[in-house]
């Protein structure tokens, strides 16, 4: 009886240590979110736009999350949706409507690390997104 005891621990220890596995290499939601807050009708944001689409081009494959909310008319009930699904909520309440701009967010804090607007260069916009990966990353080293 004992040894069956031994045996079934053993296996549920192989599971377990195998669960964690499958977990740790499972992809998660990148930690940076890059928030665009838009409309047809801003002209911030034909100023803005062009830049973003050049250098988000660099950052296809980094670890972050390209999320856009578009206030144009017909299409704001899709932005409250697509801020629940992404648990971005608070910060569509925070902002309020506005656009022009583009948030870089830690997901898991809800800081706000840079205000991208019309008047960043290509270069501040570069240095915005690598200045954000550099502090999600040393947070997420340090295990905060």
């Amino acid at each position: 009886m004992q040894l069956s005891l031994r045996r079934a621990f053993a296996v549920m220890a192989l599971w377990l240590c195998a669960s964690a596995a499958s977990l740790a290499q499972s992809p998660q939601e990148p930690r940076l979110v890059a928030a665009t807050f838009r409309s047809d009708w801003c002209g911030p944001c034909r100023v803005l736009e062009p830049r973003l689409d050049r250098i988000s081009a660099d950052y296809r494959d980094a670890p972050i999350e390209f999320v856009t909310f578009d206030f144009t008319l017909g299409r704001r009930l899709g932005v409250e949706d697509l801020a629940r699904q992404e648990g971005l909520t608070r910060l569509l309440d925070d902002e309020d409507g506005a656009t022009g701009f583009l948030l870089l967010i830690d997901r898991e804090t809800g800081d706000r690390l840079a205000r991208i607007t019309m008047h960043y260069s290509d270069a501040d916009i570069r240095g915005a997104f690598e200045h954000a990966l550099a502090v999600v990353e040393r947070r997420e080293s340090f295990g905060l």
